[in-house]
């Protein structure tokens, strides 16, 4: 078993135990400089003096004597060294802050980017970590950090951040702690030495730290915190559907700029409080769509949009425009953002660009096509890569495969225009074949190219072949050049339709394979009957969508991963790389996954270079395991596939839940009735014990005190009733231990073929003796009728039916004990036994657990439940019912045994011989 990672010491609270979340403090500024870090260790001073046990993780190096002093005295954490290149570089030491478990952590710089080879890729998941393990946190950040207004300060300096921190990190903080000074101070400050060194602070002076670019930053610093107060007003005040209607669309490409467009719609959702959704299209195969590093752009910029709080949708198709406004009429966006895309209409090939639908300014088209829905374009500098690759690859990207089709096409119409001509068909028929052969090739053709081609290749061949004169690209009349330009034009749109059908056909295709994924999943997953099942479910569900192996691990009831399983790709032998996959070092990423409830390992920041790409199964309450996709180094997984996976996960981790919440029902139903027996057993005996020991008390109290008036008769009378009141006390209790037993499983049942016959003859000889008193028949429908059965316990069923007979029925009265097969074409034969009276009767057909048995003078007794307890053990059920006129008949089903009859009769005459003998 791989132990969970927590926290030693971690504060805990939930019915779960996990860690409470700690409380994130952030000072925030506008430059550096303004006092961020002197804020935090003032703070953390005050702390201390409160008592709280406050520690320092990570403090930037500074030169700054005074903001150094307030660090003396404060326990420091000794950072990780990590070795990158030749340089030595000090990163947060997660792990010994983890294991020293302090109250408060100061952690300067959170939007810094850590070394590679660290767990994350940057310190704020570092502090995401921490917070999670139930430690409050310290920490500093400037404004121009902030990914939302990255483009806003780069406008105002110049300068482009590349260390960022997403929005939401500095929205969900707790406290945040604006700290803020003029900035004509802060340039004091910089020029007295305060902050840089002389030669950086001439240089930060020139640049960056003028009074111009200082008043931009303050001003948005103090805006961005009065949003935040407004945000959280909001929260406060408005009701969840105070904003309920306003959707923010935005469209991602792989272009360098989109970054742009992201950051400005998800300022617009924050100021709007609205939903906001990304959207994205993908391919139906590789050929057609982006080369790797343009995939890879694409990633990271959904990447980005749902570290700003995006929803990620994947739309297929080759008409962008239409399907932005189709979707955005579908989910109801109020707002649809895109990039500019001015100089698309003046490329060339427009026409082709409308045949698939591209055509003009993408703008213009959703402008024109939506409804109530405003668009917002965001200026780019150059429009969306993704219109130049897919003219680049659909249109101009020249294959050989292509050039061979086309050309083969063009000779196949060339030679069956030879033999029409020579049966002498007109020649109009020439350009119909030429378009119905370039048809049929389309149908193989991977890409535009092949369309061009072979409309060239038609127009040139009918020219030189078919048209007078002949063997010449001369061609005379206008009725001609009208045919050439229709011929041209038939087979290009013509092929080109047939491309778009084939690729449609291809995304469609693609799209019904998912959809049976997920329903497939779903529907097995509803039917798993364990825990086992709904891992090998998903694990093959996996399988299918990403074509790669796929490792589980599968957790207890207190959170702890066991031994992982591999589930390998069918047709694929990986026994080389299994010792890898469940190496220490990957166990260790998947119990981090377990322990912090997020993804990790491969395409991931935290952890990246793990073997797979690692997801926690949960449901809402209960953790079921963690599965991992086994990830080649240069494997991409898209936005779409990893929320796809990610829903397999839920839907698995429900199931999971599911099954937990059945297994618990099922055991709380057992120990409720297992309360009530206990509860009506504990009634009867007080009931049952008291009344024959008052018997008996009484009794001996008459004899004790008998001073002759007693005659030897009477003396024998009331011995006799103590007697019988003794026996039935110790009948009573032997019951009792016997149900007990039976219904804790501790009592061996050995089954083996009996004589019914024999079964109650050997009962009825152990019957109460007031049986006397009533009339016992018997019968038996085969005196060599055998059922499967534990014979001492199944007697002592009899007896009790008989003496529950005998107890309810008045002096004189029959009781029936019978055997008899039952045959029933859905069941295999069985030998119903029962014991049946003329006595008053139940009033009710009803399990006989409801009834009770025993002596009138005396309680309910233990017989009946007893009864049910043993019948129970053979897998059959005890059943009562009256009967008519009068009576009430107990009857059960044992299976019955089928043996040849003339064999049984030789083993019976063998046994009645040697009973003579």
């Amino acid at each position: 078993m791989t132990e969970p990672i927590v926290s030693p010491g971690a504060e805990v609270s939930g019915e779960n135990g996990a860690p409470r979340r700690g409380i994130l403090r952030v000072f925030f500024g506008y430059a550096a400089g303004v006092g961020k870090t002197y804020g935090m260790l003032e703070a953390a001073r005050a702390a201390r003096e409160r008592g709280v046990d406050v520690v320092v993780g990570y403090l930037e190096p500074h030169t700054r004597a005074d903001t150094m002093a307030l660090a003396t005295g404060l326990e420091q954490i000794p950072t990780k060294r990590v070795r990158h290149r030749s340089l030595e570089l000090h990163e947060l030491d997660v792990d010994a802050i983890l294991k020293r478990h302090p109250q408060v952590v100061l952690v300067d710089e959170l939007a810094h980017t850590n070394a590679p080879g660290s767990r994350h890729k940057k310190r704020y998941q570092d502090v995401e970590e921490l917070l999670r393990a139930g430690i409050n946190v310290y920490t500093t950040v400037n404004v121009q950090h902030l990914e939302g207004l990255n483009d806003k300060v780069a406008a105002i300096t110049h300068v482009r951040v590349h260390e960022r921190i997403p929005d939401f990190v500095f929205d969900q903080a707790d406290e945040v702690e604006l700290v803020d000074i003029e900035p004509d101070d802060l340039i004091d400050r910089l020029r007295a030495g305060k902050i840089y060194t002389p030669e950086r602070a001439d240089t930060a002076l020139d640049h960056f730290f003028t009074k111009q670019n200082l008043s931009a930053l303050r001003e948005i610093s103090i805006r961005r915190m009065a949003d935040r107060m407004a945000h959280q007003s909001q929260d406060h005040t408005l009701s969840p559907t105070a904003s309920a209607g306003e959707c923010v669309l935005v469209y991602v490409t792989a272009d360098e700029g989109s970054f742009k467009v992201i950051r400005a719609a998800a300022n617009l959702a924050q100021s709007l409080y609205a939903t906001f959704i990304a959207v994205a299209f993908e391919y139906a195969d590789d050929e057609d769509g982006p080369d790797a590093k343009e995939r890879h752009r694409l990633t990271e910029h959904l990447n980005m949009a749902e570290e700003l709080g995006a929803q990620v949708v994947m739309l297929q198709g080759d008409d962008i425009a239409q399907q932005l406004i189709q979707y955005a009429q579908i989910c109801g966006a109020t707002q649809l953002v895109v990039g500019s895309a001015v100089g698309l209409r003046r490329l060339p090939g427009a026409f082709l660009q409308r045949i698939f639908g591209d055509a003009g300014n993408l703008s213009e088209r959703l402008i024109n096509g939506v409804n109530n829905t405003v668009v917002t374009v965001v200026p780019m500098r150059d429009f969306p890569a993704q219109f130049s690759t897919r003219l680049a690859s659909s249109l101009f990207k020249p294959t050989l495969a292509d050039f061979g089709r086309a050309l083969a096409a063009v000779a196949l119409s060339t030679l069956g225009g030879f033999l029409v001509f020579e049966v002498g068909v007109s020649g109009y028929v020439m350009p119909m074949l030429y378009t119905l052969v370039a048809l049929l090739f389309a149908t193989r053709a991977q890409g535009v190219f092949y369309t061009i081609v072979v409309s060239l290749g038609s127009l040139l061949a009918y020219n030189f072949f078919f048209i007078q004169p002949r063997l010449s690209f001369a061609s005379y009349g206008l009725s001609n050049s009208f045919i050439f330009a229709m011929m041209f034009a038939s087979i290009l749109v013509a092929s080109l339709l047939t491309l778009r059908m084939k690729r449609q056909n291809a995304q469609i295709a693609r799209r019904v394979y998912r959809t049976e994924v997920l329903l497939g999943s779903n529907r097995e997953l509803t039917n798993a009957a364990n825990e086992a099942d709904c891992f090998r479910v998903m694990a093959s569900q996996v399988i299918k969508l990403t074509n790669c192996p796929v490792v589980v691990y599968e957790a207890d009831n207190t959170g702890r991963v066991g031994d992982p399983q591999v589930y390998d790709v069918a047709g694929t032998e990986s026994d080389g790389e299994a010792s890898i996959l469940v190496s220490p070092d990957e166990r260790a990423v998947a119990g981090w996954v377990a322990t912090n409830n997020e993804p990790a390992g491969r395409t991931t920041d935290t952890l990246p270079h793990a073997r797979c790409w690692y997801i926690p199964v949960r449901g809402k309450e209960r953790f079921g395991g963690v599965v991992g996709v086994v990830m080649d180094a240069d494997t991409e997984m898209g936005s779409f596939e990893r929320n796809l996976l990610l829903m397999l996960a839920d839907e698995c981790g429900q199931a999971l839940e599911r099954l937990s919440f059945v297994r618990e029902r099922r055991e709380m139903a057992v120990r409720v009735e297992k309360e009530s027996l206990r509860s009506n057993l504990l009634r009867t005996i007080s009931h049952d014990l008291r009344t024959p020991l008052t018997s008996i008390s009484g009794d001996a109290d008459m004899l004790l005190n008998d001073d002759g008036a007693l005659t030897k008769a009477q003396k024998r009378q009331l011995l006799s009733d103590m007697h019988e009141d003794a026996t039935w006390l110790v009948t009573m209790v032997e019951n009792l231990l016997s149900v007990t037993r039976i219904d804790e499983g501790s009592v061996r049942i050995e089954q083996q073929p009996e004589l019914a016959s024999e079964i109650i003859a050997e009962a009825l000889s152990h019957v109460s003796r007031h049986a006397s008193k009533h009339t016992i028949r018997v019968e038996v429908s085969d005196d060599l009728l055998m059922a499967m059965m534990d014979a001492r316990l199944m007697m002592q069923v009899l007896i009790n039916l008989v003496n529950n007979a005998v107890a309810y029925t008045p002096e004189g009265s029959t009781i029936v004990v019978a055997a008899t097969q039952v045959d029933d074409p859905t069941r295999a034969p069985r030998v119903r036994f029962s014991v049946t009276d003329d006595g008053p009767g139940l009033g009710a057909t009803s399990p006989a657990t409801s009834h009770a048995i025993g002596d009138v003078r005396r309680g309910m007794g233990l017989g009946l439940p007893l009864c049910q307890s043993i019948v129970r053990a053979h897998g059959s059920q005890l059943i009562s019912q009256d009967v008519k006129p009068h009576g009430c008949s107990f009857w059960f089903d044992l299976p019955a045994v089928i043996v040849d009859q003339a064999v049984m009769q030789d083993v019976l005459n063998d046994a009645e011989e040697r009973k003579d003998d």
